[in-house]
């Protein structure tokens, strides 16, 4: 039977209470409400990253179309993750039960899982490595088909969730090459097969679509590297911060490497499942900062690696886990309080889109078609406003561009569009596409003024030249050796590059 004294369950309460209290307050993020965007409709794949997490948000929409019932798709998966380590830990037959108890809860309230608040691609990511990974284990571990298929269907959704499960796939082939004699090997190829599926459809989109997957995940976002050695630096504090800091001390003061030893089959294949990405992610850092979500697949499961440990160490980091969550989640809250202090002036006029966005919808007609200057805007004042024709304008940035799919600037030669602007700088350069222009100061606050733009006689020409080629060539030309699919692009086809 599984006990805690009375400071671990108020402990595990206040987590839970800080963690319900974020998924209520913080305001919507604009990746976030991109993602939604997403859902609203279904298709085989989305410009940024493979579809799973558009895929997941139609079918949650279908049910109830609240911010609050997305987010509470996050929180139930760090419930879910939380267990299936616990599960994947009794695969060994002689896992101390309690201990298994204590590494899901250590994890269940790590500063990991306080990141699953929204519902995002890290999200659905994180939930299907580790569904496949339980199951792959299970299939290794206790034979059986419909665990084999089990274990090549949810892998080969993390796939479709973000290209990082790829590195955890390509460790869990490298486990399966080096013990193939300890494997049902025909398992392992029908695993193989259904994953390949998965990668075919991905292939599939892309080689129709611009190839924008791999354009943006392997082109677009490395143009601009550079060598920082303080990177490394970050990016392996950031490691140790992730995997709890205990954790790791007390995994490495053992003298012996006895805990690799220890329930050799589950660790060796955490350990085969997390550093391919891990050393990927450590050769980016040397020319790129490493985001924090980027490992997320490979801490959550290096979670298992403390199966090892006993039942008073273990406890030990669950404590030191959710004191830090309560820290970090109670500052990250105190934050909101002072956002506008705290955020530097130069970007406070963007603030009042998320934290004062029905204020804006009131102010603007709402009611039809209109634009904003960036896709985070677009999709938070998309949702807040509830309107589908809300549309980015001038963008020339390579995040978020899944917009250029559902706009054709050419058919909008000569009309007159309405554009929200948030500072005059913009709005000036906005004006250089109209033949003439109204504009409509929205006073937000004291300090923040918007601006409503209804331009008139559209330039389609001018934008074409000046917004629309420079895209084109920075973000939907594939190299020459790429497949001949990759001519079919709508956007190429629509303004005749």
């Amino acid at each position: 039977m599984f006990l805690m004294n009375v400071q671990d369950r108020w402990l595990l309460s206040a987590f839970v209470l800080i963690k319900l209290v974020m998924v209520w307050f913080v305001p919507l993020t604009g990746d976030e409400a991109y993602f939604i965007g997403w859902g609203q409709s279904l298709q085989l794949g989305y410009y940024d990253h493979p579809p799973v997490v558009g895929w997941v948000l139609f079918a949650l929409s279908s049910v109830y179309d609240n911010l609050l019932f997305y987010r509470s798709f996050a929180f139930l998966s760090s419930v879910i993750i939380a267990y299936l380590l616990y599960r994947t830990l009794l695969l060994h037959p002689k896992m101390n039960r309690q201990v298994a108890y204590w590494v899901a809860l250590a994890f269940f309230v790590s500063p990991v899982s306080l990141m699953f608040v929204v519902t995002a691609n890290d999200t659905v990511l994180v939930l299907f490595s580790v569904v496949g990974f339980y199951f792959f284990a299970k299939a290794l571990a206790r034979p059986c088909w419909i665990t084999a298929i089990l274990a090549g269907l949810f892998l080969g959704l993390a796939f479709l969730s973000k290209y990082f499960a790829g590195f955890m796939l390509l460790g869990l082939l490298a486990y399966s090459v080096v013990y193939w004699k300890q494997l049902n090997l025909k398992q392992i190829a029908l695993m193989v097969g259904i994953v390949l599926l998965f990668v075919a459809e991905n292939l599939y989109f892309n080689a129709t679509h611009c190839w924008n997957n791999i354009l943006f995940n392997f082109f677009s976002r490395t143009q601009q590297s550079q060598l920082e050695i303080e990177n490394v630096m970050v990016y392996l504090l950031m490691l140790v911060m992730l995997i709890s800091p205990l954790g790791a001390f007390y995994l490495l003061q053992d003298k012996s490497i006895k805990w690799i030893e220890h329930d050799r089959f589950i660790k060796r294949l955490a350990l085969f499942a997390s550093l391919p990405l891990l050393a990927v992610l450590l050769l980016v850092s040397f020319t790129n900062q490493v985001g924090l979500h980027w490992p997320l697949i490979s801490v959550t499961l290096l979670y298992l690696l403390y199966g090892c440990l006993s039942q008073e160490k273990i406890e030990r980091v669950f404590r030191f886990n959710a004191y830090s969550s309560l820290l970090i989640g109670g500052g990250l809250l105190l934050a909101l309080v002072f956002v506008d202090q705290l955020i530097k002036p130069s970007k406070q006029h963007k603030v009042p889109i998320y934290t004062q966005s029905q204020k804006v919808c009131d102010l603007i007609p709402t009611d039809g078609e209109f634009f904003t200057l960036g896709y985070s805007s677009q999709s938070a004042l998309s949702y807040h406003c509830k309107n589908d024709n809300v549309h980015v304008f001038m963008s020339a940035s390579k995040y978020g561009r899944e917009d250029d799919k559902k706009t054709n600037f050419k058919v909008l030669d000569g009309q007159t569009l309405k554009i929200l602007i948030v500072s005059k700088k913009s709005l000036d350069k906005a004006k250089t596409y109209f033949k003439t222009t109204q504009v409509q100061e929205l006073k937000i606050s004291e300090d923040v003024i918007y601006y409503w733009l209804e331009g008139h006689g559209f330039d389609y020409q001018t934008y074409r030249e000046q917004v629309l080629k420079p895209v084109n060539d920075a973000y939907y030309n594939a190299p020459d050796w790429f497949p001949t699919l990759s001519t079919r692009c709508g956007f190429k086809e629509k303004y005749d590059f």
